[in-house]
């Protein structure tokens, strides 16, 4: 039963503070798909080797007749490049209001998580165009489509099995393999027959499927992880209405190698998310004082550039979703 007393006063100075998408960051898989990589300059430039320039997968080496040369190849490279671009956001904090605000909280502390959440927003946005891009990552239609009418029908097991195959057939890698979906795919997803059967493979019971964990997926699928893009974003422009739109698209499913960080610079992953180490963490949040307005100024910035280095090791599913 609710308090209700006339005679009460409601003591807004003793309440806590209401933070509405509070732990939304939690949601963001970014720098997982994309791993930060720091490099030592804004701009730089760094060898490849391609499968059309440097004969990688030829069959060259031949019987040698006693007396005879060994067939001799050329193994060539090529260059790729990248900059960093600075991207930042900066909080103001008026001297009446931190004075004001300080029996409820830290205002700079507050301005500070605020700008670093902008920040992080802006990188997982960019990182989701680099993944979800039909026209650098080979993409090809689900053989079946994933819609609440073809939930006994669809087969993303099968179409992960595809891309595998594909994968392999370029001459890459299976062992480091991340899916990369949308929350509302995946659930529709965990509601097919199909993908229910893997899970009782993987050893799921039949009345657990639908709260089953990330690594049983992944397990069922046969890859290390199962990445799902939960956060939602405000797509309005600014001083209109809330507007929320998905930062990872339903319309694509990615499958593809991520470093792992321990097999050389760029680690066989399809891409990375390069920092400038020299200008300062991915991360950075710093504080200066702005005497002209008397506030002190949170600002957050990094110097980043996110990277697709091999194209050739993910492959995209289509998949026709609605």
């Amino acid at each position: 039963m609710a308090y209700s007393n006339a005679a009460a006063v409601f003591r807004g100075d003793i309440a806590g503070v209401l933070e509405q998408s509070k732990d939304w960051e939690n949601g963001l898989i970014g720098t997982k798909v994309m791993p930060v990589l720091n490099v030592p300059v804004r701009a730089g430039q760094y060898p490849t080797f391609l499968l059309k320039e440097a004969q990688l997968l030829k069959q060259s080496a031949k019987q040698r007749a006693v007396g005879g040369a060994y067939p001799r190849a050329t193994q060539s490279f090529t260059q790729d490049t990248y900059t960093a671009i600075e991207y930042g956001i900066e909080n103001t904090i008026d001297d009446v209001v931190t004075a004001d605000m300080a029996r409820f909280f830290d205002a700079e502390v507050i301005a500070g998580k605020l700008s670093q959440r902008s920040l992080m927003l802006s990188h997982e946005l960019r990182v989701a165009a680099k993944i979800f891009d039909n026209t650098v990552f080979t993409a090809t239609n689900s053989a079946t489509a994933y819609t609440a009418a073809n939930l006994a029908t669809f087969d993303f097991g099968a179409d992960v099995d595809d891309c595998k195959d594909r994968l392999l057939a370029k001459g890459e890698s299976i062992d480091n393999l991340r899916v990369v979906l949308s929350s509302p795919v995946y659930n529709r997803i965990k509601a097919s027959t199909k993908f229910q059967n893997r899970l009782r493979g993987a050893g799921v019971s039949s009345d657990t499927f639908l709260n089953v964990g990330l690594a049983a997926a992944a397990e069922a699928l046969g890859v290390q992880e199962v990445l799902i893009g939960r956060s939602s974003y405000d797509s309005a422009n600014e001083g209109v209405a809330f507007s929320s739109s998905n930062i990872w698209s339903n319309t694509l499913a990615w499958v593809g190698s991520v470093s792992d960080g321990g097999a050389g610079y760029f680690g066989g992953g399809a891409g990375f998310t390069l920092n400038w180490s020299e200008y300062g963490p991915v991360i950075g949040v710093t504080t200066y004082r702005d005497e002209t307005i008397r506030s002190n100024v949170v600002r957050s910035s990094h110097y980043v550039a996110e990277k697709v280095v091999n194209s050739n090791a993910a492959q995209l599913i289509t998949t026709q979703y609605s």
